[in-house]
């Protein structure tokens, strides 16, 4: 099937797969024993060019509209590393705040340590209290002269408990309620009155899924990213590109536990014959591979509609919805195959496995795009 990329991107595809295969993979155990990527795997990411993607070419960028980053994301859910280091590369999505919104003297202080992997980023939105109602924020970032004073507690934040700089959603108008009366502001995670935690997760070993506490975190009026009380339009902007990069990792998850499976059921026993010559094998590893093939046909014209423009909200809604279920579809039907070594947390697919089922939780639940979509079909 014909690649929707094209051939520069699927250059950048074959340094992604490189990097992984020579830089993180061999370091996995390492990594799972620290609970995070070691900071010099971040530099050596800056190094490659796999960082920064989308900042334009005149400060020193690919110039990449936003493409670069989905296949980045197909080739995390790909490489088997990706189940335990969780989304490392994939919060440099985040750098898109800046490209399309941020100040010039924003762009000309972080441009150059993200390009480095100097500066690690991540985005603080979801709260204790309101999970995935994020327009219902109770952080609070009031003014004080040229600074704002921030107070609140963000959490289940992707390398939050590494990361350098985050961009946070508080309340900058208390007197309004939902999207309007947030703001965007840029916080430097060494600022006093931060505090950074690690969260445990299911899967992710290696996420730095974390937490950020602020109490009475100043900061400049200059950091705030677009326009004050516009938080909701600023954070549209990459709705859509967020979602189409959970959907392609969750393709490239899928055919990564296929390859893996089909692999391990042509070496593996049982009753005097192979595994994969029993039906029920091939009926199972058939599902799967027509599962994937339909998958891609649909996410080539995602693809395709997303270049050219016209993807939507509901096109995001349809195909994060579609995806993750397809992703755990797969991925529990092969599992069923490695019999007890599915169960054992040294094979890949026992983590391809738990690391799968935050899809269906993640940038919005399944559920609320159900209800999403149904809404809007009823409405015409």
């Amino acid at each position: 099937m014909k690649s929707p990329y094209g051939e520069e991107l699927e250059m950048y595809r074959d340094v992604l797969r490189n990097f992984y295969r020579k830089e993180v993979e061999p370091n996995l155990l390492e990594f799972e024993k620290n609970q995070t990527v070691g900071r010099e795997t971040w530099r050596k990411a800056g190094a490659a060019g796999l960082l920064g993607v989308c900042i334009p070419e005149e400060y020193g960028g690919p110039g990449d509209k936003g493409l670069a980053i989905v296949i980045g994301a197909e080739e995390l859910g790909y490489s088997p590393a990706g189940a335990t280091i969780g989304a490392f590369l994939g919060t440099d999505i985040c750098t898109l705040f800046l490209v399309n919104h941020g100040t010039e003297e924003q762009k000309r202080k972080w441009f150059p340590t993200i390009l480095s992997g100097e500066t690690i980023q991540c985005m603080g939105m979801t709260e204790p209290d309101t999970g995935s109602d994020a327009f219902a924020a109770k952080t609070t970032a009031v003014r004080d002269g040229d600074h704002y004073v921030i107070n609140g507690t963000k959490h289940f934040i992707s390398n939050a408990a590494k990361a350098t700089m985050a961009y946070v959603i508080a309340r900058t108008d208390p007197t309004v309620h939902g999207s309007r009366g947030l703001s965007i502001i840029i916080v430097p995670t060494d600022t006093p009155g931060v505090t950074q935690s690690r969260m445990k997760t299911m899967g992710y070993a290696a996420g730095d899924t974390g937490e950020l506490h602020f109490d009475n975190v100043r900061v400049p009026v200059s950091n705030l990213v677009g326009e004050e009380g516009k938080a909701a339009r600023t954070f549209h902007d990459i709705m859509a590109l967020d979602r189409l990069q959970i959907c392609a990792r969750a393709l490239g998850s899928a055919k990564l536990t296929l390859e893996t499976t089909a692999e391990y059921v042509r070496n593996r026993k049982i009753f005097r014959q192979r595994v994969v010559d029993f039906q029920n094998t091939q009926f199972k590893l058939a599902e799967a591979e027509v599962d994937i093939d339909v998958s891609q046909a649909y996410f080539n014209t995602l693809v395709e509609r997303y270049k050219a423009g016209e993807f939507t909200d509901r096109d995001g809604s349809r195909c994060k919805l579609w995806f993750s279920d397809m992703e755990c579809r797969v991925v529990d039907s092969l599992l069923q195959l490695w019999g007890g070594m599915g169960w054992m947390d040294e094979t890949p697919i026992s983590r391809i496995y738990t690391a799968a089922r935050l899809q269906k939780i993640h940038v919005g639940p399944n559920e609320m795009h159900k209800h999403l979509l149904g809404r809007a079909y009823l409405e015409g």
